[in-house]
């Protein structure tokens, strides 16, 4: 995690040009919030203040991601929760919510806020209010990404503005190959698809053991398997099997290795089951489809 961070921030004026893309970045920055300091720190316009009872309605989405210290989270869905460093807030349009640092620790923070017709359809479909915490993996890698849109946003260009919006989908990207907050007690039905669906590409050079990955999300194997093919139209089987093949042509296709080695460097049990399993998803064996590829 980053240390404390310089204070900048940007809102941006409306683009009717911009509105069209289907992203559009509305505000973005990052703060230090020492102990016992004020919070927010001072220079954010009168709409993104908290009220007396240090509450806050917007009408846009945000994401606040915490790099350092602690602090506490509610809204409307959920009640007071502990975060911190390494945890994203996620908030919505027209809910209310509250958080701010401990006062004896204060925390880092970087922001954005966002709108637009595809930003809807994916907070909509993959995010919810009831699930408004996130503890990604790839911290480092969202930290780049808040970064590398700072430094547009201190140096502005012409056009710059499809440029800043394509950040936020890539960030939600991360958020959402992450886990959700205290593990998997408590997650929806498409969080527990997808926590399911990141940990069988981990493990894509073995055979997933699927009872027992049902047993660690804490559901019965029979439930599992619905929910899994009600939310990809696959079985759990049959995605780690499009996942494994679609690999494979990758490996074959890069040219160091052979039918035998891409068989071994991804679990199957034997050459044959793996050339029968590839021919039945592409119509061709594996040595035919890369004959023909080159």
């Amino acid at each position: 995690m980053t240390g404390e961070l310089e204070s900048f921030s940007r809102y941006l004026p409306p683009d009717k040009q911009s509105r069209h893309w289907g992203w559009r970045l509305l505000d973005a920055g990052r703060q230090s919030i020492p102990p016992q300091a004020p919070y927010p720190a001072q220079g954010h316009p009168l709409g993104y203040l908290f009220g007396k009872a240090g509450k806050r309605t917007l009408d846009e989405f945000q994401i606040i991601f915490i790099t350092t210290g602690s602090g506490t989270f509610e809204s409307k869905s959920i009640p007071l929760t502990n975060v911190g460093a390494g945890d994203a807030l996620l908030l919505f349009p027209h809910e209310w919510h509250r958080y701010r640092p401990d006062p004896e620790i204060g925390w880092s923070e970087y922001w954005l806020g966002f709108r637009g017709q595809d930003a809807e359809r994916v907070m909509g479909t993959f995010f919810d209010p009831a699930s408004p915490i996130r503890h990604p993996a790839q911290t480092d890698e969202i930290i780049r990404l808040f970064e590398q849109l700072l430094r547009w946003l201190k140096n502005p260009v012409a056009g710059i503005e499809q440029v800043l919006a394509s950040h936020v989908p890539l960030i939600l990207a991360f958020l959402q190959s992450g886990s959700p907050h205290g593990g998997t007690s408590g997650m929806g039905h498409s969080q527990l698809v997808q926590e399911a669906k990141s940990r069988i590409l981990q493990n894509i050079s073995s055979r997933t053991d699927l009872s027992e990955l049902a047993r660690s999300l804490g559901i019965s194997y029979s439930k599992f398997r619905a929910l899994f093919k009600e939310q990809t139209g696959y079985s759990p089987r049959e995605f780690e099997n499009l996942i494994k093949l679609n690999r494979a042509r990758d490996l074959l296709q890069s040219g160091n290795y052979s039918v035998s080695s891409t068989a071994d460097a991804l679990g199957y049990t034997s050459v044959y089951y793996f050339s029968r399993a590839f021919k039945r998803q592409f119509g061709q064996s594996p040595r035919n489809w890369l004959a023909q590829s080159r």
